[in-house]
């Protein structure tokens, strides 16, 4: 009896202490002769600091190391609030690009991601996030 009453107690405290766990979130979208792939590690942003990690694959999968990535985050107007309207420039890490985004408000956001290579024109694809 003990050792049945030992282990609901203990999957229930690592239930409380999961709950509110968030968890990630990954998209994928083409954009020209690229692959874009944004994720973030917690699910939904947050109303403060957030990291987003943007990774641009060519169609062979090849890594795209050599774009200036820009990341454009807004909230669709809406009547009696500001605009909320932000750019960042991601900077390479690896393989990846990484850009902090500060979320001021909760809701839905739209996150306009832009690939700028030499010699080619900009690639822009857009994601949809929500904050909490």
């Amino acid at each position: 009896m003990k050792k049945v009453l030992y282990w609901v107690v203990l999957a229930v405290t690592t239930g409380m202490l999961t709950a509110g766990c968030s968890k990630g979130f990954e998209s994928q979208k083409a954009v020209d002769d690229m692959k874009v792939t944004l994720s973030v590690a917690r699910y939904p942003l947050v109303k403060s600091d957030n990291t987003l990690n943007v990774k641009v694959t060519e169609a062979s999968g090849k890594p795209v190391t050599d774009a200036v990535v820009t990341v454009r985050y807004y909230m669709p107007p809406m009547p009696g609030m500001a605009p909320m309207d932000f750019n960042t420039q991601a900077v390479l890490k690896g393989d990846t690009y990484s850009a902090s985004l500060n979320v001021p408000a909760e809701g839905g956001w739209k996150v306009e991601v832009s690939v700028a290579r030499t010699g080619k024109p900009a690639a822009t694809t857009t994601f949809n996030l929500d904050a909490r």
